[in-house]
């Protein structure tokens, strides 16, 4: 321990052989090192035992230490939530209501912000999330003063009939486009139609075009085919209309490769058409051939496909057989890569597929098991342990990720799987203390925050030379001593 980690000990936590004199030494040491209280601050607020009163102080704190590295994208206990909204600082209040964590309670209040900039921006990330705020305050902002809250408000899930359908004769073009769809067009009085109708901004007229635009049936002859001009919807004609047998004929042997492959994925067009095009020039369009209901196995085997790295759509068959179990066992049982990835996305899956699937041969099968919360415990630790994905702590969160027991990983070289020892309900504080001396700073840090950490270490690791911000986080901080700390960083009381 460094001689200001030992003052912290005496003066933060009142060590009884300490002198008056050392304590007033040691505070004016610790009252120095700002970056040390902007980690405290940091794992304070996000202390999830943390009392309100202590998250008052924190966020009365301004200005607040670089707020956009801890506060933008972390999710918000919700008594932190609370506090931090009302922080003096506008710029802290935007970056809270950037926030895609932050709780609809938060948000709410934050959109009714008197800075107009945090409001715009908490309206907006309303509307982006689908985040239903109180009818009043959807009301009042769909009704304010500010023509840029009413554009947005008109895009708010929850915001009433009768409001969204007044915005249309609002003042503002921007405004009226946003309250025209097809929904509000035909609620419209007739007279608001006939003004938008002839309205002079554009941006209106467009969205009355939209409002009022009927989908012309895709072609399915060659004649109708031949005379479509937009090449999008030939697009989509050769990948999912009914086409009749001389569209799908031609299809099947256009020059142009997109077409062919429209038509290799269509389910109207006769397998042995589809079929022909399984020799292909086009890697892409054999893939197609190879993924469709009605090629047999063996036949699906006789293609000459490759499965480019990345993520595939499940092909829409294989979604129509979620829920089938007996469909489920024969695509699970095919030698199609994709068709078993698949299947690992049902939302239920029968024991012995899913047995089948965290035994195959492809990794990503195994890896997308686990995503969709299927995996046995076996499989989740060993892609814990493995998987290079951002997100492959969240595995430990899956609903078959036993706990129990993984304090025995505690002495595996790979960190992750140290890592994990710390989720074993019954690991021991010996061993939690022993993980916070660990090579990896992410087993330290977790370790660091853990409730059985025991006490001398915690306060140790609040030094410093510690793990400041993690142990701060630490649920089984005493409120007073959390007080102490915010007094060393002088932080009113």
């Amino acid at each position: 321990m460094g001689h200001k980690d030992d003052q912290l000990t005496r003066v933060a936590f009142g060590v009884s052989e300490a002198t008056d004199a050392a304590r007033a030494d040691a505070r004016r040491l610790l009252e120095a090192d700002t970056a040390l209280h902007a980690e405290w601050i940091a794992g304070l607020a996000m202390n999830s035992a943390a009392p309100e009163e202590i998250l008052r102080r924190v966020f009365t704190i301004d200005p607040l230490p670089d707020p956009q590295r801890w506060l933008a994208y972390r999710k918000l206990p919700p008594k932190t939530a609370r506090a931090a909204v009302a922080h003096p600082d506008p710029q802290v209040r935007r970056i809270i209501a950037e926030n895609p964590y932050l709780p609809p309670e938060a948000l709410a209040v934050l959109a009714q912000d008197p800075d107009p900039k945090v409001q715009r921006v908490a309206v907006v990330m309303a509307r982006e999330y689908g985040v239903e705020l109180p009818t009043e305050v959807t009301v009042r902002l769909a009704t304010g003063p500010e023509a840029r809250l009413r554009y947005f408000a008109a895009g708010l899930p929850g915001l009433p009939d009768e409001t969204l359908l007044s915005l249309a004769e609002d003042p503002d073009p921007r405004v009226r486009a946003a309250a025209i769809s097809s929904w509000s067009w035909p609620r419209l009085r007739p007279e608001v139609r006939a003004a938008a109708e002839a309205d002079p901004d554009p941006q209106v007229r467009k969205a009355v075009e939209g409002a009022t635009h009927i989908e012309v049936p895709l072609p399915t002859t060659v004649e109708d085919f031949l005379a479509e001009t937009d090449e999008r919807r030939r697009r989509d004609a050769a990948s999912t209309a009914p086409v009749d047998a001389a569209l799908a004929a031609l299809l099947t042997t256009h020059d142009d490769s997109a077409l062919r492959h429209g038509a290799a994925r269509n389910p109207h067009v006769p397998t042995a058409l589809a079929l022909a095009l399984a020799s292909d020039a086009e890697p892409f369009v054999r893939l197609a051939v190879s993924l469709r209901a009605d090629v047999t196995e063996e036949q699906r085997a006789g293609i000459d496909y490759n499965v480019p790295p990345g993520r595939h759509p499940v092909p829409a068959w294989v979604k129509e057989a979620f829920g089938d179990p007996d469909a489920l066992r024969e695509i699970a049982a095919s030698s199609h890569v994709l068709l078993r990835r698949g299947v690992t996305c049902a939302l239920e899956l029968p024991g012995d597929v899913v047995e089948r699937l965290a035994a195959d041969d492809d990794y990503y099968v195994r890896l997308m098991l686990c995503e969709n919360d299927h995996a046995p415990h076996e499989l989740l630790v060993e892609m814990f342990a493995d998987w290079n994905g951002l997100s492959w702590g969240t595995l430990a969160y899956r609903r078959n990720f036993a706990r129990c027991g993984l304090a025995r990983l505690a002495d595996e070289p790979n960190f992750r799987l140290r890592y994990a020892a710390l989720f074993d309900p019954q690991a021991e504080p010996e061993l939690v203390e022993r993980l916070s001396h660990d090579t990896n700073r992410l087993v330290r840090n977790h370790a660091a925050a853990d409730p059985r950490l025991p006490r001398p270490r915690l306060v140790e690791l609040l030094g410093e030379h510690g793990l400041p911000r993690a142990a701060a986080r630490n649920p089984a901080l005493p409120t007073e001593l959390m007080h102490q700390l915010l007094n060393v960083a002088g932080v009113d009381r």
